[in-house]
């Protein structure tokens, strides 16, 4: 049984590699067909930052806690922890004006997931309002950013010169796209079984294993762009990325989770976990807001307010307990 454990570095690694393969596979075929580069970061590039949490959600239907204690973590993990670390590297300069849509759009995600767990349970009604929400989020993004100025194509998308990427054959495009997926799915299914393992041997529940290990795993990719963005200063991308990133775990992540299955919400998770998500998403819009920028003592805040969220849920276990 101990050995199923080993799906858990198995897995992220099999995340973080499909992830990469499948959205540079997806850019460059999207530059050979013709596509703009603001149309490739609008889709391609945005969905596939949640594609680690979308399909640990497809894997994850018999154990339903796991699907929303992962979107949720996520969420507080991205801004806590990604955030806060990227800050801690360098102090990320963010115009309040030119991300202000993707600001609002963040906070309202969170909101409204909270607001559809009122009742208690996400089920395939709540799920369609999600699934839409993003429909609509992605057309009021292309119509309000369709005809402001863009870099070039290879700056605006790509790491390669758009050359470089046009010598890219379709069907090495193709390959790496579907190789990709499959590691993706098969990195989510080995992740979440020896997630179930852990839980299980340390006697902890599903939603625990999902806030915190699950969680802080399918964020690898966002944590990772963020920290070498911030090593590199290339400061644009560390909070559109993230922003974008709760945006789509909220409406696509759990939303094509609850298409497939019902999503019991317990007490605590309304009561304590949904709030302290609102809460950190909150308190990232503030300090774009006050400064243009989150400076280094801001990123610590962060990462002590993230370290002290984990530090309550061991000294107080019921907050992960599964009662409704």
């Amino acid at each position: 049984m101990e050995w199923m454990l080993l799906g858990l570095p198995v897995g992220i690694v099999l995340l973080y590699l499909g992830s990469e393969w499948m959205v540079d596979g997806a850019k460059k075929m999207a530059l050979r067909l013709g596509v703009t580069p603001f149309m490739v970061g609008l889709t391609v590039v945005a969905f596939g930052s949640s594609a680690p949490e979308a399909v640990t959600s497809l894997v994850s239907t018999a154990n339903p806690q796991i699907i929303i204690g992962n979107v949720v973590g996520s969420n507080i993990a991205n801004i806590g922890l990604a955030i806060g670390l990227a800050a801690l590297i360098s102090p990320i300069a963010s115009r309040y004006g030119e991300i202000r849509f993707e600001i609002i759009s963040a906070v309202f995600s969170v909101a409204l997931l909270t607001l559809l767990a009122l009742n208690g349970t996400i089920g395939p009604v709540e799920g369609a309002a999600l699934v839409a929400s993003l429909l609509v989020f992605v057309y009021l993004v292309y119509r309000l950013k369709k005809d402001r100025p863009k870099r070039a194509p290879e700056a605006a998308c790509c790491s390669e010169p758009a050359e470089e990427v046009r010598k890219t054959s379709l069907m090495v495009c193709i390959v790496m796209v579907a190789v990709g997926i499959l590691a993706l799915y098969f990195g989510a299914k080995a992740f979440v079984e020896g997630a179930k393992v852990l839980a299980s041997m340390m006697g902890v529940s599903d939603l625990m294993i999902g806030l915190i290990v699950v969680a802080v795993g399918t964020s690898l990719p966002e944590l990772c762009i963020c920290i070498m963005a911030a090593y590199r200063k290339e400061n644009d991308i560390v909070v559109s990325n993230i922003l974008g990133s709760v945006v789509f775990n909220c409406f696509f992540a759990l939303g094509i989770g609850a298409l497939l299955v019902d999503i019991p919400v317990t007490h605590y998770m309304m009561a304590f976990h949904m709030p302290v998500m609102v809460a950190f998403t909150v308190l990232l819009a503030l300090m774009i807001r006050s400064g243009n920028s989150v400076r280094r003592w801001e990123g610590a805040v962060l990462l002590i307010l993230y370290s002290g969220y984990i530090a309550a849920m061991a000294v107080w276990p019921q907050l992960t307990s599964g009662v409704l």
